[in-house]
């Protein structure tokens, strides 16, 4: 019986452990690296949904999220050492003034908590969570 209860403790760990390194390859670490996976946001009034790819280039960190067929809803930089995010290229319905500027802070606290170790960021004013999910390949 002692020695089925530290079996099980054993898997315990294990699985604790390997949730919190798929937590972590949500943020490129080294320069070079990809990381590929899906992309919630969901806002009040509507959803959007793709995929998400984030690539470390030394100093910067560049991400572009596209729908299932492939249109890019938008891309960004996320300037590690500033802690700036630069929207570069955004579909029609995201490029008014007041979706830049909540989507450029959005990006921000998100590039944060990834670098922190989550999967996600939620705005709890305005109400949008942003979650990225591991893909099945």
């Amino acid at each position: 019986m002692l020695r089925f209860l530290k079996l099980i403790s054993v898997a315990f760990a294990l699985v604790a452990v390997s949730a919190v390194n798929a937590a972590e390859r949500f943020y490129p670490d080294s320069a070079g690296q990809t990381v590929r996976c899906r992309a919630m946001i969901e806002m009040p009034r509507g959803a959007v949904s793709g995929m998400c790819l984030l690539r470390n280039d030394t100093t910067e960190v560049r991400g572009c999220i596209f729908n299932e067929f492939g249109i890019t809803a938008f891309s960004f930089t996320y300037d590690t050492r500033r802690g700036r995010v630069k929207l570069e290229e955004l579909a029609p319905m995201f490029d008014k003034w007041y979706i830049r500027r909540t989507l450029r802070s959005d990006l921000r606290e998100l590039m944060r908590a990834l670098d922190a170790g989550a999967d996600g960021y939620i705005n709890e004013k305005r109400k949008i969570k942003y979650k990225l999910i591991p893909l099945d390949e």
